[in-house]
């Protein structure tokens, strides 16, 4: 019977030496967020509404060589019934939803005996933005993303497979339907300043489902812009310190669809940091289309993530998102803005004032499209977040914004508009 005893316990031994040598750290990380939020539009777009979102990161990992990634989120609107499937549901009275999204599912590795780390899987990737964030990328894609440095230089190349369509016809096959992204990107630091290069390209399949921006056609209805169409870019992200407390920062990018002519996007800011504030000036050019095809149109994936506003683009601070005037592309602006302000101890403010302009034909009417802008299309925003640290990880928002507009080919039944929103996020 000792010897029965005995055996078990070494069996037990060498089963958990084993399980402990084999055991990975788990690492949670995350927000939750809850909030109301207004806007007023004459366009049937009003917005009023609570909604929150949850998003949650956990990292297993292995050793410093290795590790893996997912990332998953819910979202809700309260009270909105969406039949208590997919993403959104589960807000109304019952709540009950499957709704849980995976955003990001990847595993992440070195390469033996070298500096180089892969990391493989459904990942976020995004083209550098010094100014405010990518105008052309900054999204979740399926992908294959190699690193590696080398004294001051970083190195970044990767691929990507952002749509895989399955349509056929006589002339095209299932392969002609695939779209990817291949790119790379070189950072070097010289200390006072440090210079980014980079360049992507496409081979969109003819029967490909991923597009590049929205043009219009001569009814002046929304058409997808570069559908099927190979793309390339080429751009410079420039971030400089060359005194203490002035930071300047410089985005030039050059893309170009298939034979049409080509557009660029063009962005700095200079800011100064003080004891009081961190007043900045902004400015961007993005180049609209000149005519129905598309030419001169700046090519984008998403294009939402240069956010000099809380309108433009995905600016909003106290909720998910609203990019309610759309992209930055097709509209120049200049932006005072002021940072860090602070009167009272773990209170802080964020004040905007910018003009807005768009930079497509005038002959390209907009309809009641509150995001295509023309020439003759402006706005005067000014936006004041006020970020209220209630506890080291919790954190109350007040969103507030009002525009003056004056837009002749973009809804123009728009009035001046109002948005206001306050929020709760929780970090963890």
């Amino acid at each position: 019977m000792k010897r029965i005893i005995v055996l078990a316990l070494a069996a037990c031994m060498v089963l958990g030496a084993a399980f402990g040598a084999s055991a990975a750290e788990f690492k949670a990380s995350g927000y939750l967020y809850a909030g109301y939020d207004y806007y007023n539009v004459d366009n049937d777009n009003n917005r009023n509404a609570f909604s929150q979102r949850f998003r949650s990161q956990i990292d297993i990992i292995a050793s410093e060589s290795l590790s893996g990634t997912v990332y998953f989120e819910i979202n809700q609107t309260w009270g909105s019934k969406n039949d208590k499937v997919g993403g959104g549901s589960g807000g109304q009275i019952g709540a009950d939803g499957v709704n849980v999204q995976t955003k990001r599912a990847y595993m992440t590795f070195l390469v033996p005996n070298t500096a180089v780390k892969v990391r493989a899987g459904i990942q976020g990737l995004a083209l550098p933005g010094a100014v405010a964030g990518s105008p052309i990328i900054d999204d979740d894609v399926a992908a294959i993303v190699a690193s590696t440095s080398f004294d001051n230089i970083d190195v970044t190349a990767f691929f990507a497979r952002p749509s895989t369509s399955f349509k056929t016809d006589t002339d095209y096959n299932k392969a002609e339907g695939t779209a990817d992204l291949f790119g790379a990107i070189v950072a070097a630091d010289f200390d006072v300043v440090t210079v980014t290069p980079y360049f992507m390209f496409t081979n969109n399949g003819y029967n490909s489902d991923l597009g590049f921006g929205k043009a219009k056609d001569a009814n002046g209805a929304d058409v997808v812009y570069g559908k099927g169409k190979e793309a390339q870019w080429y751009g410079i992200a420039v971030e400089s310190a060359p005194i203490e407390n002035l930071t300047l920062t410089f985005d030039g990018i050059y893309g170009k669809v298939d034979s049409r002519d080509a557009g660029f996007f063009l962005a700095a800011k200079a800011a100064y940091a003080t004891d009081f504030a961190v007043p900045a000036i902004l400015a961007w050019y993005g180049s609209g289309a000149d005519n129905a095809k598309g030419d001169n149109l700046f090519p984008v994936i998403g294009g939402n993530d240069f956010v000099p506003t809380t309108l433009v683009g995905f600016g909003a601070a106290a909720n998910s998102s609203d990019e309610l005037f759309g992209s930055a592309v097709g509209k120049w602006g200049v932006s005072l803005q002021a940072s860090e302000i602070s009167f009272i101890e773990k209170v802080s403010h964020t004040v905007r004032a910018t003009y807005i302009q768009g930079t497509n034909d005038d002959d390209l009417a907009a309809g009641a499209n509150l995001k295509n802008w023309t020439t003759d299309d402006k706005a005067y925003e000014f936006d004041f977040v006020t970020t209220y640290a209630m506890y080291e990880n919790l954190d109350l928002i007040v969103d507030l914004a009002y525009v003056v507009t004056d837009l002749d080919d973009a809804a123009p039944k728009t009035d001046d508009v109002f948005k206001a929103a306050i929020g709760a996020k929780y970090n963890f």
